[in-house]
């Protein structure tokens, strides 16, 4: 705050504006005229995967089918679930000596199946929810019958490049976060740091034991989000779904139009077009539509120019 040196000065909080604002030439303020049309590149905010890799794994699924004359199922992954705490924990621990890279453990992978059942025509009688432990840890571990040292091993260990580091929860210890993407209400979104990504595939089911034998990719990324200049070659146009309505009206017209697009491009950042200092306060005349509600006196704008002048 800057030290006021007469009790009649107001002090006010310093202003910050792009530098290198252009004072010569034609002035061009966006925080009042936007540009419209499309930009020739964009600057963009964008979740980066430093490093990847992954595994798969296989095991038999018990299940109680809740109809019958079931003939296939398919399944997607909503969640998996793992200790952050204890001997059968998930850990993420920098390496010795090499700080860029994790030691990632998994054990104890509570895999959270949504799981469809179909007839022979293909045609969906029920939906279930089912639970299977991959990587079992030891003998005292859920379902450790399944475990198998090829295809179901008691735990892997996976080394990633993680530069900037892991997210940690604000608990005792400070446990390192591995974030779960998957289909449940709270897993969608994808996390800065490190993520897990689990894949099924339905290998076999057999509808008489009930019983699926699941393969499933497990796959972890280290991802941080960073900002990228990148070309551009047109906005997406989305397909448009038409209706048949009877009456003819301006909302009748408005839902038979074009879909509505953004028409401000944002601001190209940087050489060569530097579009960011184009924020100079222009002195603008008064629409006279401004004048009349405020009662204010303006100068008329200046005639435009035609083609016959």
């Amino acid at each position: 705050m800057p030290n006021c040196k007469s009790k009649s000065c107001k002090c006010c909080s310093k202003r910050y504006v792009s530098c290198g604002i252009d004072k010569k030439g034609k002035c061009l303020d966006v925080c009042t005229d936007p540009i419209c049309g499309d930009p020739d590149c964009l600057t963009v905010l964008t979740p980066v995967v430093y490093d990847e890799l992954g595994i798969n794994l296989c095991r038999n699924i018990p299940m109680e089918a809740p109809v019958t004359n079931v003939d296939s199922i398919s399944v997607q992954v909503m969640d998996i679930c793992f200790e952050t705490y204890g001997e059968t924990a998930v850990t993420a621990e920098p390496i010795s000596g090499r700080p860029n890279c994790y030691l990632v453990t998994l054990t104890n992978l509570q895999v959270v199946f949504f799981v469809t059942f179909y007839d022979c025509a293909k045609r969906v009688l029920a939906t279930q929810v089912v639970t299977a432990n991959y990587l079992p840890a030891n003998e005292t571990s859920p379902e450790y019958e399944y475990m198998d040292e090829d295809t179901n091993p008691t735990s892997v260990e996976l080394e990633i490049y993680a530069p900037y580091g892991v997210a940690h929860a604000n608990e005792p210890c400070l446990p390192a976060i591995v974030h779960v993407i998957g289909f449940g209400c709270d897993n969608t979104a994808l996390s800065q740091g490190l993520n897990l990504i689990a894949i099924p595939k339905v290998l076999n089911f057999d509808p008489e034991e009930c019983m699926a034998t699941i393969g499933l990719s497990v796959i972890l990324k280290s991802v941080y989000f960073s900002q990228y200049k990148i070309p551009h070659s047109g906005k997406a146009v989305v397909p448009k779904a038409c209706t048949r309505p009877t009456d003819d009206t301006i909302c009748l017209d408005f839902v038979c139009g074009d879909l509505l697009d953004l028409a401000i491009k944002p601001l190209e950042l940087g050489p060569p077009k530097y579009e960011e200092t184009l924020k100079d306060s222009c002195d603008v005349p008064c629409d006279p539509c401004c004048c009349a509600s405020s009662g204010s006196q303006c100068s008329p704008p200046p005639a435009q120019p035609t083609e016959n002048d």
